[in-house]
């Protein structure tokens, strides 16, 4: 095998003399057509007719195209988002991104879309820097149509790895894709049958692998990175670069059959992925089914989605949360006990599940255990009205007017426009002999609610003492 003194690509040849491939040979005389040649000996000699041009292909570099495709999805992401320098995940999974929930529960589409998505301007520039320093080194080894494949592959590759093993996290991006093809790059290099191409491209090698191990070593320290994804992406690309044939030669037919049973094994891969994927992550996706019946009306369907959830996921703080709230939504504080509870120990800085947990305990005339968990509810969310709401009515219902007072108070100033925090202070202030003071707040909750009779009632009373 001999090295194309032009291209550098690899060429079969009848002697080392030959330093040219055909194609490069065949540029060469169609640039000096004038150029005689001999025939054999003893024959007269024969004017060189010009060579035909190479065919051109008509498509142009895949890694610029695949570059510019991401680009423009981010454009017109930008547009939609009314933002540049970053996404929502409301904008990102309405454009396909990945999820283990929706991905697993029957989008598979979101593997290959959430590739060509990006979640800021930061995220897409080093990505697209990246796929463009490794993909014309890929192109040269592979060709296009194998340097696309490889690509398409390693990014379903990666964002399969994510929702095995992140489960219902959000992922998007292109790094999949670019970890896979510096996967390929190693063994395509390090495995070179030619020996000279193998030590021109030792130095390659040697920035390729030492860009894997960098970020791979950064994605583990840094919180936010879809490691997964780079792994997944990773090993797919490792087992096509060691299947797929590198350079040009006649006798690139016989290593079809490898590139072949190559992809076949990736794509049972792939398979085997998707169902394990889908087994793991049932819980994310009957949750995901909750949403949808609530979303419809269907609050029976929703409640058993979310139990059958929370029973797959019970560590998962958000099925815990949401069956706990369907329940409460249903007036069976009982029940709604221990998800909420649940929540609380898996996430004890969120907030709204104190706050909630404070209501059925109320509800259920556990007061001591209702201040408890309302205080924590305030201590987590102190710019909400909510806590203060449910504070001031446990402490007034425990005889701590003064207590109460404050609490509403602070409702009403948080939430100005609050029916509840208007209506409850007003309440506290008539109970206490203010009935003056506490006309203005009726005022405002029958503002908000004219239709309700109870409230105008009191309010006639007020106004007439």
């Amino acid at each position: 095998m001999n090295i194309c003194a032009s291209c550098g690509r690899e060429f079969e040849a009848d002697s080392d003399a030959e330093a040219l491939c055909p194609q490069c040979a065949a540029e060469s005389l169609s640039i000096h057509p004038s150029k005689p040649t001999t025939g054999l000996p003893g024959t007269p000699l024969r004017p060189v007719q010009e060579a035909p041009a190479p065919r051109r292909l008509w498509l142009p570099s895949p890694t610029l195209l695949l570059i510019a495709l991401n680009t423009l999805v981010y454009l017109a992401m930008a547009l939609q988002g009314h933002g540049f320098f970053a996404f929502d995940s409301g904008l990102l999974l309405r454009w396909g991104a990945n999820s283990g929930a929706l991905t697993s529960g029957g989008q598979w589409w979101r593997l290959l879309t959430s590739t060509f998505e990006h979640g800021g301007l930061l995220h897409i520039a080093l990505n697209m820097w990246c796929l463009y320093n490794l993909g014309w080194l890929a192109e040269m080894l592979f060709g296009r149509p194998r340097f696309t494949l490889l690509y398409l592959m390693c990014g379903i590759g990666g964002s399969l790895g994510s929702i095995c093993w992140r489960g219902n996290g959000l992922s998007v991006g292109a790094s999949g894709s670019i970890f896979g093809i510096a996967g390929a790059l190693i063994p395509a290099m390090a495995l070179q049958g030619n020996p000279q191409l193998r030590t021109a491209l030792k130095s390659q090698l040697s920035s390729v692998a030492l860009f894997v191990v960098y970020n791979l070593a950064f994605g583990a320290a840094v919180p936010g990175i879809d490691n997964a994804a780079h792994i997944g992406g990773l090993l797919t690309g490792l087992a096509l670069g060691a299947a797929y044939p590198t350079g040009i030669d006649r006798r690139m037919h016989r290593r079809q059959g490898r590139a072949l049973a190559g992809t076949l094994l990736v794509l049972m891969a792939f398979f085997a992925a998707a169902s394990f994927a889908r087994r793991n992550n049932q819980g994310y996706i009957e949750a995901d089914y909750a949403a949808d019946a609530y979303s419809r009306g269907d609050v029976t369907s929703a409640v058993a989605h979310a139990e059958r959830a929370v029973s797959l996921k019970p560590q998962d703080a958000h099925s815990q949360f949401m069956l706990g709230m369907l329940l409460m939504d249903q007036h069976r504080y009982s029940e709604a006990l221990a998800p909420l509870v649940a929540t609380t120990q898996l996430r004890p800085r969120f907030g709204p599940a104190h706050v909630e947990l404070c209501l059925a305990q109320f509800e259920l005339k556990r007061l001591p255990e209702a201040l408890a968990s309302c205080e924590r509810g305030v201590q987590l969310s102190p710019t909400e009205a909510e806590p203060w709401l449910n504070l001031g009515r446990v402490r007034y219902t425990m005889g701590n007017i003064g207590g109460a007072r404050d609490a509403l108070a602070k409702a009403v100033a948080l939430r100005p426009q609050g029916f509840e925090e208007n209506l409850q202070y007003a309440l506290l202030l008539i109970a206490t002999g203010e009935t003056g003071r506490a006309v203005p707040y009726l005022q405002k909750a029958h503002d908000l609610h004219p239709q309700d009779a109870h409230v105008t009632r009191m309010l006639e009373q007020a106004k007439q003492r």
